[in-house]
């Protein structure tokens, strides 16, 4: 089924990538968790207020794994990669820096609470011998009502199946305009393990094989918005698109968290 997928874009500031690899610092000039009023603001608003940057690591002389689309150019789904021996973490995955989607769900969960997830797939995930192809992972900013306006109330991070979870005020992030970075603010900085890809809120990290897939390394090595590149993706609930990777779930194999699940469930996680 063909589709024409909504993309959201907002405003950038080109000389992000140049420092985004920086030491998290506390900077006068950073705002703080700018609320969102009630009424006004859509949910598309929340989406452009929530963006992440993904920050990628190289380690062990190897590039990451690099995002993809999970569909081909013919609209089915992607054929994933070929497992590799550690330390080999970007073999048979996508040319490193190549344009990738970012697919995106926002949802009004109840009268309190706003979810918008991001979400991004990879060729494989680990290494042999338990390694496996395609990989999904997502991150989730949960907004909270407060009175008349709408502010970060924590940040989800999918690891193996379930989610790590971090107090916005406590969450690394930049602030609106992608200039300053510190805890609290409002673009989650989201740093990709190097091996199996869970979702992490800070750097640090080993290299090890074994902590492939309990510590792994993260670092800002290749940063990269959510909303640039390959940009944004909509994947609605109920839409074409969210029934497409729901009826398509099989092919991913053991990644099952792709973005039409992530759509279905985010609002119970």
């Amino acid at each position: 089924m063909s589709h024409r997928p909504r993309r959201l874009r907002t405003g950038s500031v080109a000389a992000v990538s140049l420092i985004a690899g920086l030491l998290l610092v506390t900077t006068p000039g950073a705002s703080a968790n700018e609320p969102l009023p009630e009424g006004p603001a859509t949910l598309h608003d929340f989406v452009a207020k929530s963006v992440p940057q993904w920050n990628f690591a190289r380690a062990n002389r190897n590039d990451p794994c690099w995002p993809e689309s999970a569909f081909d150019g013919n609209g089915n789904p992607a054929d994933g990669g070929n497992v590799q021996n550690w330390p080999n973490s970007d073999g048979d995955c996508a040319p490193n820096g190549a344009p990738f989607p970012t697919y995106y769900t926002v949802q009004k969960c109840n009268a309190d609470e706003i979810r918008v997830a991001f979400t991004i797939y990879q060729a494989t995930s680990g290494f042999r011998p338990s390694g496996h192809r395609h990989d999904f992972e997502h991150v989730e900013v949960v907004w909270r009502k407060n009175g008349n306006a709408w502010t970060r109330d924590r940040l989800l991070l999918s690891a193996h199946g379930g989610h790590r979870v971090v107090a916005w005020a406590n969450a690394e992030s930049w602030n609106h305009d992608r200039g300053h970075a510190a805890k609290g603010l409002e673009h989650p900085r989201i740093f990709v393990g190097y091996g199996s890809h869970s979702m992490y809120n800070n750097q640090g990290g080993l290299k090890d094989v074994i902590s492939a897939y309990t510590n792994e390394y993260r670092h800002a090595d290749y940063p990269v918005w959510a909303d640039q590149g390959g940009g944004l993706v909509e994947v609605a609930k109920d839409s074409p698109l969210q029934q497409k990777f729901e009826a398509n779930a099989a092919a991913w194999g053991s990644a099952n968290g792709n973005p039409g699940k992530v759509a279905r469930e985010s609002c119970s996680h």
